[in-house]
C-alpha cells in the first residue's frame, strides 16, 4: 500500500509519510458490541415496564417480545455498519511534520497536531484491551491547544495493537523533530 495515498489530500508538498498505522478490527469491532449491550440493557428494561404494566392482555408479552428483537436486531444491523464504515476510512499516521488522523462515516475528515505542538503523550489501555488480550491500546497526544483530558481526547490513535512499541517509536520521532527544530543549524 501506498503510505500517501490516504492522505495524499491533504500532504504539505514538502511532507512525507513516516508511518501509517490501522486499528484492530477486532478490538474496534468489540467495542461495537459493548455498546450494542448497553443499548439492549435500556431496551430489556423498557419492554419490561411496557410487559409489567399491562399483564392483563395475552397479546402484550408476545407483541413486546417482538418489536424488541426487531428493534436489536435492527440496531445491531445500523451499528455494524456505520463501525464498518468508519473502520474502511480510519488510519492513522505521522509524517515528518505532524500527527494526522483519517476518520469517517459516510465522508472523509483529516485531524492534525503539528509536532512542535505535542507537549504530552500517554498510552491508555482499557479493561477491555486487557480482556482481549490483543495488546491493544488508544495514545494519546495532547497540546495546549488541545488538552488530554476526559472530554477533550481529540488527537487519539484509538485500538492500536503493540501500543507501547508504538508510542516508544512516535515519542522519540517527535522528541528529534522537536530538537532539530530547537537547533536549526545543526539538521
Amino acid at each position: 500500500m501506498d503510505l500517501n495515498q490516504p492522505f495524499e489530500q491533504i500532504l504539505d508538498s514538502d511532507e512525507e509519510i513516516q508511518k501509517v498505522y490501522k486499528p484492530n478490527k477486532f478490538k474496534m469491532f468489540s467495542a461495537l458490541f459493548m455498546y450494542v449491550l448497553f443499548c439492549w440493557i435500556w431496551i430489556a428494561i423498557f419492554t419490561a415496564g411496557i410487559i409489567l404494566s399491562d399483564l392483563q392482555d395475552p397479546y402484550t408479552w408476545w407483541i413486546s417480545l417482538i418489536v424488541i428483537a426487531a428493534l436489536l436486531v435492527f440496531m445491531l444491523l445500523v451499528t455494524w455498519l456505520i463501525f464498518a464504515l468508519e473502520y474502511k476510512n480510519t488510519f492513522y499516521a505521522y509524517t515528518n511534520k505532524r500527527i494526522v488522523i483519517r476518520r469517517g462515516v459516510f465522508g472523509v475528515d483529516f485531524k492534525s497536531l503539528d509536532m512542535n505542538m505535542v507537549g504530552a503523550i500517554t498510552v491508555n489501555v482499557s479493561l477491555l484491551d486487557k480482556i482481549l488480550r490483543r495488546g491493544t491500546g488508544t495514545i494519546i497526544f495532547g497540546s495546549m491547544a488541545s488538552p488530554m483530558s476526559n472530554n477533550g481526547m481529540f488527537f487519539r490513535f484509538a485500538h492500536v495493537t503493540e501500543v507501547y512499541d508504538k508510542y516508544k517509536e512516535i515519542k522519540s520521532v517527535i522528541d528529534e523533530q522537536k530538537l532539530r527544530n530547537k537547533n536549526p543549524i545543526n539538521s
